[in-house]
């Protein structure tokens, strides 16, 4: 059986998602262990690389840089071609989040590379096969970066195919690619598999402090593709990404794609993956591609042909300004209104910015503008005026930002069009004119709204609502064309479907895959002598509410989390026995007579067998640090910032536990010293059901923001070095 089988790919969750399974827990050590099994069925060359894996981070939205390190066991397979020695590497990470399955994230991408082998390894290749299954993603790309840095086979890599997931639900998009990208596009667009896919994505992402494992290949020079799905962000990381939120669409076209792109990809030699970006777009399924050189020259040229076709039109086009700014800025805003409106009846949009029915939300947009575009004022005036800034920012686009180019070149020329024939005598030619417009528009200008509703959320749905809008602005002259009665009608009925969309989505009732998100730690003050529960909620549930009481505490702890802004709901809790981590100082010695820092050297564990710890100090406190011999540079250090804390996560701990070296300066330095086990400890959960039995409608937070860290025991110790 040659072909991809979805069922098959399918199954595979069954062995890898059925539980939380992140790095340094037993779960983790089982999918491991499936993981190998499978492949080794397959008959490839199968090693686990154990090493050790540092990374740092952009800010923190609750506060710290982030910085991590972690013991990393990446799964790393070769299956030989006919001219072995360079390689396609196939790579996700098999790694959770601990407040999830992870059946999507990243349980659908391994499944099908899973597959995808078994396909290819009865097919003819020149090139090795490399499968990467990292782990330690979720701590921070640490497998990526221990794989890329230490193992033999990374050296061999001539392209890179990444796949993530970023939600539960389709379409699949090809969302980052690297410098030089014209070749990886052309085999994309060979492969002729279903695909969403932007150069404006690659631009954007690039400028983004968003990373996955991809970010790793690219900063060594792998050229690749990165791909995605996220649809269902309301899902992601937490205890609804099951197997029971898999759509096998998304399953098969991850499967699909791999095979098509492996298909071009052999056949490319590696001198010849590099070449000049391109500009490309997916349309009607196909990717088209240009290369990026053509931009500014097909933004001269439609800029000018826009001023021969608007040079007497210039009153016109002052007057319709000001209705199309006014059209522009009540559709975002009205959006942000609707989107916040909701989210105040759905608790779940407070930590994710989505809802469990944002299909409706997006749907009242779409029949909203839809109303807005059959009605308004004189339609030629209208696709003038949008056509303006989109003149204006073709231009600026081509130079800046050429990737997003098409989606003010086309369009406008699109317009264009319209603006031309709409003085025409025949009727047939002013609707040609019109429909170039509209249809110009809503190919390019359509799908941008929806991937901007689900890459930033409804939250901020307003940048949706205004593409959605300048998409009716140009769909104008077309809808024009209608008679006036059925126009009427139309705005009419799709206002009342929008209103219909609202009502869905704010009177339905939740079902049972819709709880309500909520969070409950504990922390043990070594020190001290005392405990806290603690919670991220907006307020106590019908859950917390019976260890944190009716009016728990509110505030940021900075005697416990140092540096951290979010707020905490916080209660007195029982004090528990459980040991404080331990910090053993194995040397010191001074390394910079001249700045007076001392390196010490540490031996850090849990010994109550936690997974993961937290140190930090104050600005300024570390110099330099390393775990385990691995050090990081000290521009990635994540110090000398200014009134920023510095912290540091070590993920996996092993049982005898990490080095630690830390540069410090010669006077004492105040560290804070935490491990974290996942969830509450049985006793814990016997105080919490102590009230009765759980309520129905509950679920714990997805790891967002500061819940990252939530539903877990803390201990902690101060002291100084």
């Amino acid at each position: 059986m040659t072909e991809f089988s979805v069922e098959r790919a399918f199954e595979h969750l069954h062995g890898i998602a059925t539980e939380p399974h992140p790095a340094g827990s037993a779960a983790n050590d089982r999918v491991r262990g499936y993981l190998v099994e499978q492949l080794t069925e397959l008959g490839l060359e199968v090693q686990v690389q154990d090493s050790v894996g540092v990374g740092v981070s952009t800010p923190t939205p609750y506060g710290p840089r982030y910085l991590g390190a972690g013991r990393v066991q990446n799964i790393v397979a070769r299956l030989a071609g006919s001219e072995p020695g360079r390689a396609i590497a196939l790579m996700s990470h098999y790694d959770s989040v601990a407040q999830g399955p992870g059946a999507n994230d990243a349980g659908v991408p391994v499944c099908a590379i899973l597959e995808s082998v078994r396909v290819l390894s009865e097919r003819t290749r020149r090139r090795d096969l490399v499968v990467v299954f990292t782990d330690g993603e979720e701590c921070g790309l640490l497998g990526a970066r221990a794989f890329f840095a230490e193992h033999p086979l990374a050296s061999t890599i001539d392209v890179v195919l990444n796949l993530e997931a970023r939600g539960d639900r389709g379409p699949l998009l090809m969302f980052e690619t690297t410098p030089g990208n014209g070749p990886v596009i052309k085999a994309l667009s060979r492969a002729n598999r279903p695909v969403v896919t932007s150069s404006l994505f690659y631009e954007v992402y690039r400028r983004l402090p968003n990373a996955t494992d991809f970010s790793v290949s690219k900063e060594h020079g792998v050229p690749g593709l990165n791909f995605a799905h996220i649809g269902g962000f309301v899902h992601y990381h937490g205890p609804l990404d099951d197997i029971a939120s898999v759509d096998r669409r998304v399953l098969r076209e991850h499967g699909e794609l791999v095979l098509g792109l492996v298909r071009e990809l052999d056949g490319v030699a590696a001198r010849q993956l590099l070449g000049g970006d391109d500009v490309f777009f997916s349309l009607f399924g196909k990717v088209v591609r240009y290369p990026v050189t053509a931009a500014v020259p097909l933004a001269v040229a439609a800029g000018t042909a826009w001023l021969a076709v608007t040079s007497g039109r210039r009153a016109g086009l002052l007057k319709g300004l000001g209705a199309l700014a006014g059209r522009l800025a009540a559709g975002g805003a009205g959006a942000t209104a609707l989107a916040w409106a909701l989210g105040r009846l759905s608790p779940e949009f407070r930590r994710s910015g989505d809802f469990y029915r944002s299909d409706d939300v997006f749907g009242a947009l779409v029949a909203f503008s839809a109303a807005g575009s059959l009605l308004g004022g004189d339609p030629g005036r209208r696709v003038l005026a949008a056509s303006a800034p989109l003149a204006l920012a073709s231009g600026v686009v081509a130079a800046k930002l050429a990737g997003g180019s098409y989606l003010t070149v086309w369009p406008l020329l699109g317009a264009t069009a319209s603006i031309a024939t709409s003085g025409s005598s025949s009727a047939v030619v002013r609707r040609l004119g019109g429909a170039a417009s509209a249809v110009s528009g809503a190919v390019l200008l359509g799908p941008l709204s929806r991937l901007l509703f689900q890459g930033l959320t409804p939250r901020m749905s307003g940048t949706s609502a205004v593409v959605l809008q300048l998409l009716g602005e140009l769909a104008a002259p077309a809808a024009g064309a209608l008679p006036a009665k059925a126009r009427k009608r139309l705005a009419i009925g799709a206002a009342l479907t929008g209103a219909a969309f609202v009502a869905r989505a704010a009177l339905a009732r939740r079902g049972e895959r819709q709880p309500e998100p909520e969070t409950l730690s504990y922390l043990l003050d070594a020190d001290t002598g005392t405990a806290r529960w603690l919670s991220s909620d907006a307020g106590p549930t019908s859950w917390t509410r019976r260890v944190l009481g009716e009016r728990p505490e509110r505030g940021t702890l900075p005697a416990y989390f140092p540096g951290w802004t979010r707020e905490f709901l916080h209660a007195s809790a029982p004090v528990l026995d459980l040991p404080a981590p331990q910090v053993r100082v194995l040397s010191e010695e001074v390394v910079d007579e001249t700045r007076g820092i001392r390196r010490v050297s540490l031996e850090v564990r849990s010994r109550r067998g936690a997974r993961q710890m937290s140190i930090s100090a104050p600005d300024g406190g570390v110099h330099r640090w390393a775990v385990d011999g691995r050090a990081v540079t000290a521009e990635q250090a994540g110090v000398g910032r200014h009134g920023q804390v510095w912290e540091l996560w070590l993920h996996a701990l092993p049982d005898k536990g990490f080095r630690l070296d830390l540069d410090l300066p010669a006077q004492p330095v105040p560290v804070r010293v935490a491990d974290r086990s996942d969830g509450l400890t049985g006793e814990l959960q016997d105080r919490l059901r102590d009230g009765g039995p759980e309520p129905a409608g509950r679920g714990w937070a997805p790891a967002l923001d500061v819940d990252s860290w939530g539903n877990a025991t803390f201990t902690l110790l101060r002291l100084e070095l």
